[in-house]
């Protein structure tokens, strides 16, 4: 009974039904005769029916190439041919048993990818090449997404990577659960030779010896710190207290004696494999930073102090016994015009303190206010002999207190007065350019020679602080430029451009 049951089963098993049971996945299973080419195709699916792929011939190779222009996504068609060559094919199975690759067929007008896997048989004693074709676009597709995504994760951490360590003098890598150090880089400043290179004798060191060696002939200040932190046993409950990084400033003895100040980060993070606690370490030399850090603290007090040169300037004791005695004089005469003089003197004078307290830019409608409290008490001296015209085409946007008043004071005090009787006139213009806003103070007064003017500047014989002051302030607080343009006899004009943009690299000082 037994063994007619399985002379039945044998009988009724064809090759075609035990293929399509067993490969049943595979849109398409088909032979192919290695010396003569002729081939069979045996399972398809309705899929791959629906491409019309000659179903049987004498020659493989010879179909294919008819088949591609069709049945393959055209950028995949010559991949294709290059891959099916029955050179390719029986040098592939001569390395490993099977031999695939993936590629594209063109279904309902869409690329859909597909796995092409052949083995070498024997069938009906001849070698044949047997090839089964899977539809895999969603697995490969799902596969390319998360390829992409990690190549993306890749790079980013790549891109931070070199981002630490754009500026720093050089990098560790150790292993603190096992005192191991695994890389040190090799680049470092000229300034800073070898501060992570091993001694020449040993091929591999431990953390706690290469730390050792360092403390011992390299850091200066702050050692005691310096071997707290850098520990690995500090290091390690610093991890698992759930810090992720830590670090320690310290001054470092270069080859040539210099001592530069230093500061070194210790990244801390766990292999996932081993679970050993890993160390990224990263050094920066501060001394630029220093550097700059001093360049800006300097500039700051220098602008504290300017502020306090130029309130003091405008503040001078005859100013304000001039401007208040002149007011008292009138008031029995003109309460009013007393009255309104009194409030010009306010303004001016609470410009003068604010401007003190803070140099920060403020509307030109501002210090335009100051300017016309300014030059009504001066003109209350000055009678009919001074006029001031207000050309202002231009009032929206800032300007630094006290920066236009003393150039229109200069025009008044040191152009139109010195003409005596004959007076001048003064005129402040406003204007906007494409780039730049521009303040023009115009006089008639009498003029200077601008050159011997700068010369004597720069010699120091000449004392002209409140006009030093402006130009300084001007140019660190809003990249500002100030011109002079002056002629004997016949007057002088004063300039402000503010630029509409920032100069590039550059940042508010204050």
């Amino acid at each position: 009974m037994s063994g007619n049951y399985h002379n039945e089963l044998q009988q009724a098993l064809s090759y075609e039904a035990l293929s399509k049971a067993l490969f049943e996945r595979y849109e398409s299973l088909c032979a192919v005769d290695v010396e003569t080419g002729a081939y069979q195709y045996f399972h398809e699916s309705d899929t791959f029916s629906a491409l019309q792929v000659e179903s049987c011939g004498n020659n493989f190779f010879d179909a294919l190439e008819r088949n591609l222009q069709w049945a393959i996504y055209p950028d995949d068609q010559e991949y294709v041919r290059n891959m099916m060559s029955k050179k390719a094919l029986q040098a592939g199975m001569e390395k490993e048993r099977y031999y695939g690759f993936v590629y594209r067929l063109m279904i309902d007008g869409e690329p859909v990818y597909h796995e092409f896997r052949a083995t070498m048989a024997l069938v009906n004693q001849r070698p044949h090449f047997l090839i089964g074709v899977r539809n895999v676009d969603a697995a490969f597709r799902l596969d390319l997404a998360q390829t992409e995504e990690l190549s993306a994760m890749y790079s980013k951490q790549k891109n931070h990577l070199e981002a630490v360590l754009a500026s720093a003098e050089g990098y560790m890598e150790a292993n603190l659960s096992k005192d191991q150090v695994l890389e040190l880089s090799n680049y470092v400043l000229p300034e800073l030779p070898e501060p992570f290179c091993l001694p020449a004798s040993q091929e591999s060191l431990s953390y706690s010896d290469f730390e050792k060696w360092r403390i011992e002939t390299r850091i200066v200040e702050n050692k005691e710190k310096y071997i707290e932190i850098s520990d690995r046993n500090y290091l390690i409950d610093c991890f698992l207290r759930g810090e992720k990084r830590a670090s320690v400033s310290f001054s470092m003895k270069t080859a040539d004696g210099q001592v530069r100040p230093c500061r070194k980060f210790f990244f801390l993070h766990q292999d996932e494999a081993t679970g050993d606690i890993l160390s990224f370490c990263v050094i920066y030399d501060l001394t630029e930073q220093q550097r700059k850090e001093k360049e800006l603290r300097d500039l700051e007090h220098e602008l504290q102090m300017s502020r306090i040169r130029n309130f003091t300037s405008q503040m001078q004791p005859h100013f304000l016994y001039n401007a208040l005695g002149s007011i008292q004089e009138i008031v029995l005469d003109d309460p009013q015009y007393a009255s309104d003089l009194l409030g010009d003197f306010t303004v001016h004078l609470r410009s003068c303190i604010r401007a003190m307290a803070n140099d920060a830019p403020i509307p030109f409608e501002q210090e335009l206010a100051n300017v016309r409290a300014y030059v009504n008490i001066e003109k209350m001296r000055f009678g009919d002999k001074l006029k001031v015209i207000y050309d202002i085409k231009e009032d929206n946007f800032s300007i630094l207190p006290l920066s236009v008043q003393p150039i229109v004071e200069n025009a008044i005090r040191h152009g139109i007065y010195q003409r005596g009787e004959a007076g001048g006139t003064v005129v402040i213009r406003t204007a906007e350019k494409e780039a730049a806003w521009k303040i023009t103070v115009e006089d008639t007064g009498v003029g200077f020679d601008v050159q011997e003017y700068y010369s004597a500047l720069a010699a120091g014989e000449l004392d002209s602080t409140g006009l030093k002051n402006i130009m300084f302030r001007l140019d660190k607080v809003m990249h500002s430029s100030l011109e002079i343009k002056s002629t004997v006899n016949v007057g002088t004009t004063v300039t402000i451009t503010i630029p509409k943009e920032k100069r590039e690299n550059e940042s508010d000082c204050c």
